[in-house]
């Protein structure tokens, strides 16, 4: 079933913790609100039962920036993270699946590496003779799995979010414990201008984050031959 969407040395140890304070700063006063557009963007998702099973595939073609050459070919490695979820009418995830694709451009040979890879699984490496093949594959996507269909409310929506080279766990707890624990020091109190630019990284969506979200679908319908 196929719907339209409706629709982030001690001197050297100064200037570090300087420049993580000043990425902290421009998303304090950035925040989300200018990274994302005011509401979720339209895409095209493809709904199905597949062997009592919910898969999801997106088509990313409309919305991959023309930028995205020059940005995943430069010969250093890129990632691009997506993210689909279902949401129930309340808009809680009941299920989400999440997939990272990392582009390396050889400047010498002049081929893509593309590799996929899914949290607890294998990553698995391909070339690319160009960039019109890596954007293909990031286009379209391999379906989403996102588990057994009865395990899924009634209605629900599909969400996607697409990632530029988002930040990693470990990034952002580096970050945390910077902001939170300048110098070694005990950390700063939850009303301090230093916790709040903490708990806005945690929280705020990535700066590179675009959102999409689908129509309501209905469970009943999915599973009907």
């Amino acid at each position: 079933m196929e719907r339209s969407l409706q629709t982030t040395a001690p001197a050297a140890g100064v200037r570090a913790r300087a420049g993580i304070l000043v990425t902290a700063a421009l998303l304090a006063t950035s925040g989300p609100s200018a990274a994302l557009p005011s509401g979720p963007a339209p895409l095209r998702v493809d709904c199905r039962a597949v062997g009592g099973r919910l898969r999801v595939a997106i088509d990313l073609g409309p919305v991959l920036g023309a930028d995205l050459e020059e940005r995943l070919g430069n010969g250093l490695s890129g990632r691009v993270r997506l993210t689909v979820a279902a949401l129930d009418p309340a808009g809680a995830t009941a299920a989400t699946a999440t997939r990272d694709v990392d582009v390396l451009f050889d400047v010498w040979a002049e081929t893509f590496t593309v590799t996929v890879s899914e949290p607890g699984g294998p990553a698995a490496s391909r070339q690319a003779a160009d960039w019109a093949s890596v954007r293909r594959r990031l286009a379209t996507p391999e379906p989403f799995d996102l588990g057994p269909l009865a395990a899924l409310p009634e209605r629900f929506t599909v969400e996607a979010r697409l990632e530029l080279d988002p930040l990693t766990a470990g990034q952002l707890e580096r970050t945390r414990q910077l902001l939170t624990h300048p110098a070694g020091g005990p950390a700063a109190g939850s009303r301090s201008l230093l916790g709040t630019m903490a708990a806005l990284l945690l929280r705020a969506p990535p700066p590179q984050a675009d959102l999409f979200r689908s129509a309501p679908f209905r469970r009943a319908e999915l599973a009907a031959p």
